[in-house]
């Protein structure tokens, strides 16, 4: 599976069991517990966050170094392609951190692995829908 981001395709390997999707539901200011013991919710929408570890493909190692290069870039945010359910979505996310490993030096190329990012939502996915 290559990698979408920012209208670039990066052929990177995610390797095989170490994509994650979660989802979290951010409420506003306004939740909380009434006077009368009721958890009151006021649900601003639901974020979809993603895990991922992704190594370099043999035939496309510069992708790799490109990739690397672009998501530790100091911006806001990236506008990620990423699967779901039986397809793909598309949105802006954070990075905050990453980690790779390097593996060896051959023929005067550093071969690096493990390149272990998340992905955080900036805006909600989902939002509730109005109440008639």
């Amino acid at each position: 599976m290559a990698v979408i981001m920012d209208g670039v395709t990066y052929r990177v390997r995610v390797k095989i069991g170490t994509l994650e999707q979660s989802f979290r539901i951010d409420d506003g200011d306004n939740a909380g517990i009434a006077l009368s013991g009721d958890d009151i919710r006021d649900i601003i929408g639901t974020y979809y966050d993603y895990t991922m570890e992704v190594e370099p493909d043999p035939e496309a190692r510069n992708d790799y170094d490109r990739f690397f290069w672009a998501i530790s870039a100091p911006v806001n945010s990236h506008t990620i392609t990423v699967p779901d359910r039986q397809g793909t979505m598309t949105y802006k996310a954070k990075v905050t951190s990453g980690r790779h490993r390097k593996k060896d030096r051959v023929g005067g190329v550093t071969r690096w692995t493990g390149l272990q990012v998340e992905f955080r939502a900036t805006q909600p996915y989902r939002v509730p829908e109005e109440e008639p």
